[in-house]
């Protein structure tokens, strides 16, 4: 892809289908004459319902090697769109400069929720996980803020003086 004009693509999804997509962005070299990673290169990525106006879905910018995920309101054509830019002078949002050819592979998975969500499982396990951690040390801040009522109310008998 040329990284000065996007490089867009139409799928027809039916209503509330999820879809998540997984990128990685290389830029050719002249002087080794093949496409290498870029650091510093950035990929706006813009999703819209065709059949409603254009509306945009997903407008983010991230890294040369990114993912992204939506969910399909309604049914109907959605354009997708990837654009390349590395920092520097003149180019789109940041003042980034529109970088040469672009090898931009991209990964879709559409309607599979389940691959979907399995690929995530192992994260929300962990979060999971820290969250019944965090219940646990809730649930012993608790008991010693009884106690220490508990005590506190105790020593009070005992000093009062009489």
């Amino acid at each position: 892809m040329d990284g000065v004009t996007p490089k867009c693509f139409y799928e027809e999804l039916p209503k509330d289908t999820m879809v998540a997509g997984h990128y990685k962005a290389e830029e050719f070299h002249q002087e080794s004459n093949s496409y290498v990673s870029n650091k510093d290169m950035s990929i706006l990525v813009t999703v819209e319902e065709v059949f409603d106006n254009d509306h945009r879905v997903v407008y983010t910018k991230g890294s040369a090697t990114g993912k992204f995920t939506f969910s399909a309101a309604d049914s109907g054509d959605h354009r997708i769109c990837f654009t390349a830019s590395s920092p520097g002078g003149g180019g789109w949002l940041s003042g980034g400069q529109p970088v040469g050819v672009v090898k931009l592979t991209l990964d879709l998975a559409i309607g599979a929720t389940s691959a979907i969500e399995s690929t995530d499982k192992e994260k929300m396990d962990d979060i999971a996980q820290k969250v019944k951690d965090l219940n646990g040390r809730l649930q012993d801040i608790r008991r010693e803020q009884v106690f220490q009522r508990v005590s506190d109310t105790v020593t009070g008998y005992v000093n009062i003086p009489g």
